[in-house]
């Protein structure tokens, strides 16, 4: 399962863009939406959707590791 190179989510093999460089470095994009992006030279840091997916990310792992602590 490839990893997006832009926003570091795993997605299905079919779905998304593979980019080859000319330097033969291979880039993995989960949709446009991160291609474009990464095109344009913006930061992951810096992107408002990617922070938010992280936090969301973090609360539910947060969650998860409670609930297996319950357990």
């Amino acid at each position: 399962m490839p990893v997006c190179s832009f926003c570091k989510k795993g997605y299905e093999f079919p779905k998304g863009t593979t980019v080859i460089q000319k330097s033969g470095d291979v880039r993995y994009y989960c949709s446009s939406k991160c291609r474009k992006n990464s095109e344009m030279g913006r930061l992951t840091k810096k992107v408002k959707w990617i922070r938010k997916s992280d936090v969301v990310k973090a609360e539910k792992a947060k969650r998860d590791a409670s609930r297996a602590a319950k357990k």
